[in-house]
C-alpha cells in the first residue's frame, strides 16, 4: 500500500457534544455553531479573478482568494522530492487561509484552513513508492485503503456516500474519492456522540513524486441536510482542484 492511500486514515471527524448537536451552523458571513444560527448556503466564498487577494485569515467576511494555476497541466518531475524541496513547499502561503505544517522532512503534510465555518484542505506530497498508473482501473484495486479516509463510526452505514472516479486537471488524469457519512447517536455511558465527514480527495503522481489533497468541512456539528448545505460537493472540489494546481507547478 502507498504511502498516500496508508494516510487516508487522517480523515473523520468525531466530537462528543455535551447535548445533542443542533442544525446550527452559520452561513458564510457569520460563525458555525452559533446560537440560532440558520444554514443559508456554502461556507466556500471564492473571490472573483479581479478581486485580488483576499483578506486575512482572521477575517470570516471576505471572500477566499484560491491559489492560481498556470492552466498548464501538472510539472512532471524528474527526480524524487526531499527535505529542502518539502521545506520550500512548506512554506507556501495563501491568502485567506491560515496554514500549519505537520511534516516537511521526508514528506510535506500541511494543512490550510479557512475562517469559520471552517473548511480544511491537508496537501500530503511524498515521493513514490509503488505508484499506481493514472488510470481508474489501477486505482480500483486500492479503493479499500482509500476508504480508511472515512472514520469507523461511518465507513459501514448504509446511508454513507462514497463515490470514486477519475476526472482530469488541465488535461492531466487525477482520481477523485468523495464521501459523506453523518450520524448522531450516544456512546455506552448515554452521552450524545457526533461523527460526520464531508470531503473531497484527489489524488495524482507522476511516476517519481505523488500527491493527495483533501478538502473537507472540519467545524462543529450540524444536521446532515445542513452539512452538505454549508460546504457542497462542488465547492469542496473547488478548492481541492485549486490547491492541486498550485503545489504541483510548485514542486
Amino acid at each position: 500500500m502507498s504511502v498516500l492511500a496508508a494516510a487516508a486514515c487522517l480523515a473523520g471527524c468525531k466530537t462528543d457534544p455535551k447535548q445533542a448537536p443542533a442544525a446550527q451552523a452559520g452561513s458564510g458571513s457569520g460563525s458555525a455553531g452559533s446560537a440560532g444560527g440558520a444554514v443559508a448556503g456554502s461556507a466556500i466564498r471564492v473571490a472573483p479573478p479581479a478581486a485580488g487577494s483576499a483578506g486575512s485569515g482572521s477575517d470570516a467576511r471576505g471572500p477566499i482568494a484560491l491559489p492560481r494555476g498556470t492552466g498548464a497541466p501538472p510539472r512532471k518531475t524528474t527526480t524524487k522530492l526531499a527535505a529542502a524541496d518539502f521545506g520550500r513547499l512548506g512554506a507556501l502561503e495563501f491568502p485567506g487561509f491560515k496554514s500549519k505544517v505537520r511534516e516537511q522532512k521526508e514528506a510535506l503534510d500541511v494543512r490550510h484552513s479557512t475562517p469559520r465555518p471552517t473548511i480544511a484542505t491537508t496537501v500530503t506530497i511524498t515521493p513514490c513508492f509503488d505508484c499506481p498508473a493514472m488510470e481508474l482501473a489501477a486505482w480500483k484495486a486500492r479503493e479499500a485503503s482509500l476508504r480508511l479516509l472515512i472514520g469507523p463510526e461511518l465507513r459501514d452505514r448504509p446511508d454513507t456516500v462514497w463515490e470514486m472516479g477519475q476526472t482530469e486537471l488541465n488535461g492531466a488524469p487525477v482520481i477523485f474519492t468523495f464521501q459523506l457519512g453523518h450520524h448522531f447517536g450516544k456512546d455506552d455511558n448515554g452521552n450524545p456522540t457526533a461523527a460526520f465527514s464531508n470531503a473531497y480527495a484527489l489524488y495524482f503522481n507522476d511516476g517519481t513524486n505523488q500527491i493527495r489533497v483533501v478538502t473537507e468541512y472540519k467545524d462543529d456539528p450540524v444536521a446532515r441536510e445542513d452539512l452538505a448545505l454549508v460546504a457542497p460537493r462542488e465547492d469542496l472540489e473547488k478548492v481541492a482542484r485549486a490547491f492541486l494546481d498550485a503545489y504541483t507547478h510548485a514542486w
